[in-house]
C-alpha cells in the first residue's frame, strides 16, 4: 500500500546493518519467536542454501526447480549461458536431507530434554568444508556434459563472471543474438 519511492527511501533505514530484506525478515521472525514463545520449548534451524538431496530418498532428488536447482537445470538444458556470480564466494549449499534430518533431531532433542534456552542450529558447510561458486560451476557443467539432460535446447556451456560488462557481452552473444536470428 506504500508508494514505491517511499519503500525505496525507508528500506535502507529499516535494514540498518542487515545486508538485505531476506536476512532482515528472517531476523525479525526469530526475534518474534523468542519474544512470544512463552513456556514452549523452541528450536530454530538455520539452513544455508538448501539444494538437492545427498542420500534420501535418493542422491540428487529435488521436488522443484526453485533457487539454485532451477539455475543448474537451465544451464544444463543450455538455456542459461551466463551467470553473474563471484567465483571466489563460498557456495554454502546444504543437501535437503541433511537439513531435514537436523530438523528431526533438533525437534526430538527439544521435546525430550526441554532446554530452558531457545536453541539455534546453523546447518551449513561453508566454514568446515568450503566449496566455491567457481568450482560449483565447473562441476555442474562437466556433470551435464557427461550426463546430458533430455530435450536440451543447446549444449551446456554457461559462463560465470563477477564482471558486469563481461556478463552483458555473454548475454548479447549467447542470448540476444540467437533469439534475433
Amino acid at each position: 500500500w506504500l508508494d514505491e519511492s517511499i519503500i525505496q527511501d525507508i528500506t535502507p533505514k529499516l535494514l540498518g546493518e542487515w545486508p538485505n530484506t531476506y536476512t532482515y525478515t528472517k531476523a525479525l521472525s526469530e526475534y518474534l519467536i523468542q519474544q512470544e514463545k512463552g513456556n514452549l520449548n523452541i528450536a530454530i534451524i538455520r539452513p544455508s542454501i538448501v539444494g538437492a538431496s545427498w542420500h534420501e530418498p535418493f542422491p540428487g532428488w529435488i521436488d522443484n526447480f526453485n533457487g539454485t536447482s532451477g539455475i543448474f537445470i537451465a544451464a544444463g538444458k543450455g538455456i542459461l549461458r551466463t551467470v553473474i556470480a563471484n567465483n571466489e564466494a563460498v557456495a554454502d549449499m546444504i543437501p535437503v536431507d541433511v537439513a531435514i534430518n537436523l530438523t528431526l533431531a533438533a525437534g526430538w532433542y527439544t521435546a525430550v530434554h526441554r532446554p530452558k534456552n531457545l536453541l539455534v542450529y546453523n546447518c551449513t558447510t561453508g566454514g568446515i568444508n568450503p566449496f566455491f561458486w567457481g568450482e560449483m560451476g565447473q562441476y555442474v557443467m562437466s556433470t551435464f556434459k557427461r550426463n546430458p539432460l533430455e530435450q536440451a535446447f543447446r549444449t551446456p556451456n554457461a559462463h560465470m563472471t563477477s564482471n558486469y560488462l563481461i556478463n552483458q557481452y555473454w548475454i548479447t552473444v549467447s542470448h540476444k543474438a540467437p533469439a534475433i536470428l
